[in-house]
């Protein structure tokens, strides 16, 4: 898949990560044509347009069918799944997080859609990891559950799994994954870094199609990062 001019679609837009992304996508003109904000209300729909300058479907990741949500990705070429339900309740993080992420894989199988992106957590498969975290159990079930789905899946994705997201400027460095483990005691990433790992994976699919990528700040440059793969 050339990555000239790709048309990309962005669920989760309105998130901090989203909104980093979309600008990155927007920039770079060289390789990305102007990409879709996908959001869940009139109020965001209406701030992409106007105060982004972008594409927007009204379209509730929560609420709408896998038939909807194929109608609004039709004629792009990737999709960045990086929704959240932000700890807003069980039920939204199994609507949000788990079953909007099937949805998503749904719809580009529906549409032919190979090319997926999905911003997971890190240490998603290790139990140990998380299961005793107060407040993030449910959301590392969930992600844990998604992921599988996605791997499941004959999608040409990419699972990039952050460590806890930072909101600070972008260090444009991630740490090399033969050393990520060195990070263990504060797997930490700044937003606009997850942001960038996301557009070089699109412009890199040759060395991230089906695979699991681990991200946290560290002294590597991002770009550098994503080729080693």
């Amino acid at each position: 898949m050339s990555v000239s001019n790709l048309k990309v679609a962005v669920i989760g837009a309105n998130g901090k990560v989203g909104r980093f992304l979309l600008t990155q996508l927007k920039n770079d003109t060289k390789h990305f044509s102007t990409p879709l904000a996908v959001v869940r209300s009139k109020e965001q729909q209406n701030f992409f347009k106007n105060e982004f300058g972008i594409n927007a479907s009204l379209t509730s990741i929560e609420h709408s069918s896998v038939k909807e949500l194929a109608a609004a990705l039709k004629g792009y070429d990737a999709v960045v799944f990086t929704a959240g339900a932000g700890g807003k309740g069980l039920e939204r993080i199994f609507t949000v997080d788990l079953d909007g992420c099937v949805k998503t894989v749904e719809a580009c199988e529906q549409l032919g859609i190979k090319r997926l992106i999905v911003v997971s957590a890190i240490k998603a498969e290790d139990r140990s990891f998380w299961w005793n975290m107060e407040g993030l159990r449910d959301y590392y079930i969930a992600k844990r559950a998604a992921d599988h789905d996605v791997r499941n899946s004959k999608l040409d994705y990419t699972i990039l799994q952050p460590g806890f997201l930072q909101e600070g400027k972008g260090t444009g460095l991630v740490q090399p994954l033969d050393r990520i483990e060195e990070k263990k005691d504060s797997y930490k990433i700044e937003r606009e870094d997850v942001a960038s790992a996301i557009v070089q994976c699109l412009l890199h699919p040759e060395t991230t199609s089906r695979k699991t990528i681990e991200l946290a700040n560290g002294d590597q440059p991002i770009e550098t990062f994503i080729k080693s793969l």
